[in-house]
């Protein structure tokens, strides 16, 4: 007996409960500062929702695709040459925060690597997907991998690390799902190493910024402000938090509180109850999303959502690690969460190629 399953319904009710609580933290973490700066407490917030609005849009179409065209080969690439572009394109806009990342107009600003990352998503699900008999072969498999190559050095090159370690992550993970040996991972760990170590010593920032993570109190009014801040801010919340709206880390102590530090206020203001229920709504995304890929039929569409599903969490969790103090500070975005409208579309295009996945799926109905 073969079943068609009905879109994941799960799935999109997780998607928007995590959407609308980062409506409400946005506001809640903006509302003084865009009344101080714009004039309006709701400045922050209409941006988002405008954002939000695009990313809806895209998802409900990429969702209802009778026939993905992400699937294609052609579909792929275009994506991933548009994105190595937007990388490219970058570096011919000036610094913003001392690196390149966005593309600025109209007041708007798009960050191609969030684009990027699913790029290579698509990519590596496809190449490897169709070439999984190549993947232990290190001569074919390094060729297959030159476009993951080249995204990574221009991510690092803005610099951001942040994105960098994700997508790597992201890749360790697509190659063992697709059958790479581990001691291929061991021999690229020892490769790697070394040329990290050197990347950090020759940039004194990140440099500074690890010798800060290992050395937290010596650092605390430059490098470890931002996390002892965080920590305070999530410590101060208790149990059940001080209320939507009463944080006071929020108020000029905790820089970008609306991006990347959102969980703290998360912590502040919901307490723990809150953050533990954020955790929970990102397993249930992983969970559905890993059950999407298993019934999904093929090893492409198994490869793509298990790398998309994996994409969304851990950088929900290196967001995470970096409030609490475990991780060295990043700007990565909370996913769904966090205000900036790149990250929330490239969260809700991933949620429906996701989606729309789970529409097509068929398998033998035993015990669903």
């Amino acid at each position: 007996m073969v079943k068609d399953f009905k879109i994941d319904k799960v799935l999109i009710i997780t998607t928007a409960l995590l959407i609308l609580f980062g409506l409400i933290m946005v506001y809640s973490s903006t509302m003084i500062l865009a009344k101080e700066r714009y004039g309006d407490s709701f400045y922050f917030l209409k941006k988002q929702i405008i954002w939000l609005v695009v990313g809806l849009i895209i998802t409900a179409i990429v969702s209802s695709l009778k026939y993905p065209l992400y699937l294609k080969q052609k579909m792929v690439l275009t994506v991933l040459t548009l994105a190595i572009i937007g990388l490219i394109a970058v570096f011919f806009l000036g610094k913003v925060n001392n690196s390149y990342r966005w593309i600025r107009f109209a007041g708007f600003s798009i960050q191609p690597s969030e684009f990027a990352k699913i790029a290579i998503v698509l990519y590596l699900a496809y190449v490897l997907s169709r070439k999984s008999n190549d993947v232990n072969d290190t001569r074919k498999l390094l060729i297959l991998l030159i476009p993951f190559f080249i995204v990574e050095i221009l991510i690092l090159k803005e610099p951001d690390v942040g994105n960098f370690s994700l997508i790597l992550i992201i890749a360790g993970i697509l190659l063992f799902a697709a059958g790479l040996k581990l001691r291929y991972f061991f021999y690229s760990f020892l490769l790697m190493a070394p040329v990290l170590f050197l990347f950090i010593k020759m940039n004194p920032d990140k440099m500074n910024r690890i010798v800060a993570f290992l050395n937290p109190d010596e650092y605390s009014a430059t490098y470890n402000f931002q996390t002892l801040q965080s920590i305070y801010a999530i410590g101060s919340g208790g149990i059940f938090g001080k209320g939507l709206g009463n944080s006071t880390q929020k108020l000029y102590f905790l820089p970008y509180a609306y991006s990347d530090f959102i969980y703290s206020i998360v912590g502040e203001e919901v307490g723990l109850v809150g953050s533990v229920a954020v955790i929970a709504l990102f397993f249930i995304f992983l969970v559905r999303g890993l059950k999407i890929a298993k019934l999904s039929g093929n090893l492409y569409t198994y490869l793509l959502v298990t790398g998309l599903s994996f994409l969304i969490v851990i950088q929900a969790m290196m967001h995470i690690s970096v409030t609490i103090g475990i991780f060295p500070t990043k700007g990565i975005p909370l996913p769904f969460i966090s205000s900036g409208g790149s990250s929330l579309v490239a969260s809700l295009i991933i949620a429906g190629i996701i989606l729309n996945i789970s529409r097509h799926r068929k398998t033998v109905l035993l015990n669903d």
